[in-house]
Parts: structure tokens; C-alpha cells; sequence
């Protein structure tokens, strides 16, 4: 098999799937019992938490575990448009967020708040210019992805952070969900940060949000008081650690995958830029590409490399049933033909040589199999 969905989820590394057995096997206790077993679980939950801090050169913040993402997304948005409701009812978003944010936010309006859609630019970012015109002093959340899920385009984190600056009441949250061992950013003055192990070679089940200020969340249920009061529920130890290795290995290796992915990049572009109606969107990172077989379906596109067992897709797995067309592409004002056919190839540190040969002729074979609907 040839994979190329690496945005939707990446194969553990074997070194975090050692981990993983290794604390499954000698560190199974409860990490709020009180006995030694239970002490000693405990003190290897800290460690974890302290490194993946200082990965992320945050250490003066907490870390909450969580199960993903979604979840890191939900806590600090939920939470904080609790406590920050009396203060002003205003959201400003970028057109480019997952659902486990857009979701969240639909949500809410029904309880009063006012979300209001950052622009975005023709290259997928954010127009921060826009976003200062938006700036009052009703706003009390400010929410951007650090990198885009569907093109990949970095967004400016750090020039956002800069211009709330003066709006201390702001909240600032980011997903870093596709960033992490991919780019790297100063996070350092953001109020919450959501990352989810899966999405860089980690084990599934495992994410967490880093917190500037830990009572700036709220919980969202209710349990036994774990993980600050913040998020109740056993604690997962066994994949907190290995994502915590994972994350560890993913920064070390940044710089050699993406000079190597930067060339798979460039490969795939260039045979593909040859053929007519083929259209390949701006990008910011080199593991996405976002390319459009103009006047079909992305679904046949998807399903045909499938049957040549070459696997990509057409958006993000958590919105890819959805009969809607791609929000982000939309934010960016392509056509609806170019959208209707788009596919996302998304690679990693697994992607070979070999795989993106097998990609690309196996995208011209189906160029040369769909040719008719493509005139």
C-alpha cells in the first residue's frame, strides 16, 4: 500500500509503540491511587507532562491529557466562552478552522454569542488586517489553526498574537494539530494550544491542551477531579507517554523530513503542473498538496487511486461524508468545479522514494482514465 493520508492519521513510530507496551505492561495502576504503584504511575504522568512542555518551550504553562484534539478544542473553547461570557459576546474565527471548532462555536451563537469569520487571503491565511478591523472591545475569543489541514498553509500565529496585544480580555486559542514536527512556531503568549498524538505518529487516544493560565478552562463533565479538575476520567498512561516520545522524536527529526518531503513536493508538482486541467493550490508546509482534477469528482479521483491501492482523500476524515463543499477552498474563493474535483495527498516520514513514483503515475493513469469528463 501506498499512503498518502497522513493528515487524517500517521503510523506510530515503533519506538512510541515500545513505550506504549512497555507502561501497558509495568505501569497499569491508576495514576490517582495513592499506593506506591500508583505514586510511581504518577511520577512517570509529570515527566511526561514536563517534557511535552518543554518541547514546546512552554514550561511556565500547564498541560492537560486529553483523548485529542477534538476534545483539547472543546475544553478550552467551552470553558473559556463560560467565564469570559459576562465580559463581552463576540468571536472572531478564521473560515479555515475543523470542525471540532466551527462545531463548537455553531453551537454556542444559540446561547447569544456573535461569531464573526476572519477573511482569508488567495494563499489559504489568515488576513490579519482584516482581523485588526474586527478588534473591539466586545471580543473575548480569537481562534486560528497554526497550520491548515486542507492545503497546508501556515498561518501567522505570532503577528495574530502581536495584535491582540492590547485586548488583554481576548482569548487566544490555537489548534496545532497539523503543525507539530512540521513547523515550527513561538507559542509562547498564546492563552491555549490543542495538539492529538495521531497526527504525529503517536498512538490514537492521546492528545492535550497546554494552558497559559489552567482557570482559563472550565470542564465539560464531571468525574473524579483528574487532570486539575479540568478533565475527568482515568488518565490514558500508556499513550500520554508514548505521545510524549513521539513528540520528542518528530521535533528531532523535523529538519531532515522536510527537506526530504520538500522534494517529494516538488516531484509531484511538477509532473502534475504539465497536465491540463489539473489545478494544485498555494501551500506552506511540504507534506500537503491539495490538487484538483478541474470538472470531476475528488470521490472518483479518491476511489480510483484506492483500486491502484494509493490512498489519499479528498478532506479532512472528520468532515469527508459531508456533502458540502471544502470550506477552506471556498474561503479562498476557488471555483466550484476546482473544489468539486479536489484531493489532498498528505505525506510523512514513512513516505519513500518509491511511494511518490507509484503517486504520480498512478495520478496520470487516472488522468488518462477520466479523460473525457476532464475536456
Amino acid at each position: 500500500m501506498h499512503y498518502f493520508d497522513n493528515a487524517a492519521t500517521t503510523k506510530p513510530y515503533a519506538e512510541a509503540m515500545h513505550t506504549f507496551n512497555k507502561v501497558n505492561e509495568e505501569y497499569y495502576f491508576n495514576t490517582a491511587s495513592i499506593h506506591k504503584a500508583g505514586r510511581d504511575s504518577a511520577k512517570l504522568l509529570e515527566a511526561s507532562r514536563k517534557q511535552i512542555l518543554q518541547v514546546f518551550g512552554l514550561p511556565h504553562y500547564q498541560c492537560v491529557f486529553t483523548s485529542g484534539a477534538t476534545e483539547s478544542n472543546n475544553i478550552a473553547l467551552q470553558g473559556m466562552l463560560r467565564r469570559k461570557k459576562r465580559f463581552g459576546r463576540t468571536i472572531l474565527v478564521s473560515e479555515l478552522e475543523h470542525p471540532s471548532v466551527i462545531n463548537i462555536l455553531d453551537h454556542h451563537q444559540k446561547e447569544g454569542f456573535k461569531v464573526k469569520f476572519i477573511r482569508t487571503t488567495e494563499a489559504g491565511r489568515v488576513d490579519v488586517d482584516h482581523l485588526k478591523s474586527l478588534l473591539d472591545e466586545d471580543v473575548i475569543l480569537v481562534t486560528v489553526m497554526a497550520v491548515n489541514n486542507i492545503i497546508g498553509s501556515v498561518q501567522p500565529v505570532e503577528e495574530i498574537r502581536e495584535a491582540l496585544t492590547d485586548y488583554p480580555k481576548v482569548h487566544f486559542h490555537v489548534d496545532a494539530t497539523q503543525a507539530v514536527g512540521k513547523v515550527r512556531f513561538n507559542y509562547d503568549g498564546v492563552d491555549s494550544v490543542s495538539i492529538s498524538a495521531h497526527k504525529f505518529h503517536g498512538v490514537k487516544g492521546a492528545g492535550a491542551l497546554m494552558l497559559k493560565e489552567i482557570k482559563a478552562a472550565e470542564p465539560i463533565h464531571y468525574g473524579g477531579g483528574h487532570e486539575f479538575d479540568i478533565r475527568s476520567g482515568t488518565v490514558n498512561l500508556p499513550a500520554v507517554t508514548a505521545m510524549a516520545k513521539a513528540l520528542r522524536l518528530s521535533v528531532e527529526g523535523m529538519s531532515n523530513d522536510k527537506e526530504r518531503l520538500k522534494d517529494f513536493n516538488r516531484m509531484i508538482r511538477e509532473e502534475m503542473e504539465a497536465l491540463r486541467s489539473i489545478t494544485i493550490q498555494p501551500s506552506g508546509v511540504p507534506h500537503i498538496i491539495n490538487l484538483s482534477f478541474t470538472g470531476a469528482k475528488g470521490e472518483v479521483v479518491v476511489n480510483a487511486l484506492s483500486e491502484k491501492n494509493v490512498m489519499v482523500s479528498t478532506t479532512s476524515a472528520c468532515a469527508s461524508k459531508r456533502a458540502t463543499s471544502n470550506e477552506t477552498l471556498t474561503a479562498m474563493g476557488v471555483d466550484k468545479e476546482v473544489i468539486d474535483g479536489s484531493i489532498r495527498i498528505s505525506m510523512s516520514k514513512d513516505t519513500t522514494h518509491r511511494d511518490v513514483k507509484m503517486l504520480i503515475r498512478s495520478l496520470k493513469e487516472v488522468y488518462e482514465e477520466i479523460g473525457d469528463v476532464l475536456k
